[in-house]
């Protein structure tokens, strides 16, 4: 009687083929770790700049619309020409703007803010300096609000405030 061998694998090349297949699991796990960390950081940076980008265009918009502002305690208030106010809380991370419609929250994280005072042809113009932290970085941002013409005019010629 013939016996016939049966063909297969050796303990050593199952061993062999197992090492290798678990080096192929562990960099294509590194791999994918590695992609998922890049694209949280990318959208971390991503929404900061959004937030920044968001809040710069809306208190310019209010701005342009408001007419003067005061600074008590962490809120500055814009008033507006129609009499309605807007206020700005400044918190630890984050600057809540408030109007009697919505309130809004900006991610921000607020270094300093104050309150400048420009003479220009003995006018008060008023300035709002604000140091916001944005990717690790500070933004010393500017924002003037000037008086319209009519009390330019006023104040000029018929000494009226």
């Amino acid at each position: 009687m013939k016996t016939r061998e049966l063909k297969g694998f050796t303990i050593l090349e199952a061993l062999i083929s197992l090492m290798l297949m678990s080096i192929i699991v562990t960099i294509t796990y590194s791999l994918f770790n590695l992609i998922g960390k890049q694209l949280s950081l990318f959208n971390e940076e991503h929404t900061q700049v959004l937030e920044y980008n968001l809040f710069n265009s809306t208190i310019i918009s209010d701005i342009e619309e408001s007419n003067d502002f005061n600074i008590i305690n962490n809120e500055f208030i814009l008033k507006k020409y129609d009499d309605t106010e807007i206020n700005y809380t400044i918190r630890d991370h984050y600057i809540l703007r408030q109007n009697a419609i919505k309130t809004d929250t900006f991610k921000l994280r607020v270094i300093n803010y104050k309150s400048l005072d420009n003479y220009k042809y003995n006018l008060l113009n008023k300035i709002l300096k604000v140091e916001l932290r944005v990717l690790n970085d500070t933004i010393s941002t500017n924002y003037f609000f000037n008086k319209n013409n009519s009390e330019v005019i006023n104040t000029m010629y018929l000494n009226e405030d």
